[in-house]
């Protein structure tokens, strides 16, 4: 994860323009470069901005959802199961999968893999970035940079594992490592998409 710059907002209309030829590069591009301030293009309006300070997860009364794959897999229990995973969709745009297949010594595996590409240069992370919401593989730092008012701090790269012979030979080729550390079932195909962010 990239370090937080100070949230000192005073701008210019050349530094705006120096702002929008950088951030669509990437927080880690901005970070390489020195920024001493976080773009505005990265800041929610006060008025959009959570408000929890002084609160913490538990204080709030926040509970991470949790959806069990076993239960989506098993006719009995998807139907409840799926409503669950809609909800925590709708509700939170996130939640903990659990007994999904992949043991956790891949799962160290593929993020290691994922941290190096981060670290590769700009020129070679940035071949992976594309405005194709339905890319195989995609780099970015944003959901849709194209639209998106506020882009989120951080960076990510989409890696789609379905059907993992089809999509494997598009995921980087660098660093050396990150195709061999797919995660597959005993099957040998990717039982859930996975997403290393930077």
């Amino acid at each position: 994860m990239s370090p937080a710059p100070s949230l000192q907002t005073e701008s210019n209309g050349e530094d705006d323009q120096l702002e929008i030829s950088r951030y669509q590069k990437g927080v880690r591009h901005l970070c390489e470069r020195g920024i001493a301030r976080v773009p505005t293009k990265y800041i929610l309006p006060i008025s959009d901005r959570p408000m929890l300070a002084g609160h913490n997860a538990d204080d709030i009364g926040l509970k991470l959802p949790v959806i069990d794959f076993a239960r989506l897999q098993d006719s009995c229990t998807r139907f409840h199961e799926v409503q669950s995973l809609a909800k925590a969709c709708e509700d939170y745009g996130f939640f903990q999968l659990i007994n999904h297949g992949i043991g956790s010594e891949a799962i160290v595996k593929m993020i290691e893999a994922g941290r190096r590409f981060f670290e590769l240069p700009f020129e070679e992370r940035g071949k992976y970035m594309s405005g194709d919401m339905k890319s195989p593989v995609r780099y970015g730092t944003s959901f849709n940079q194209n639209i998106d008012g506020v882009f989120c701090w951080r960076d990510f790269l989409k890696l789609s594992c379905h059907p993992l012979s089809d999509v494997l030979p598009l995921w980087p080729s660098s660093p050396l490592g990150l195709r061999e550390e797919s995660p597959e079932d005993k099957g040998g195909k990717s039982t859930i998409p996975i997403r290393a962010r930077g």
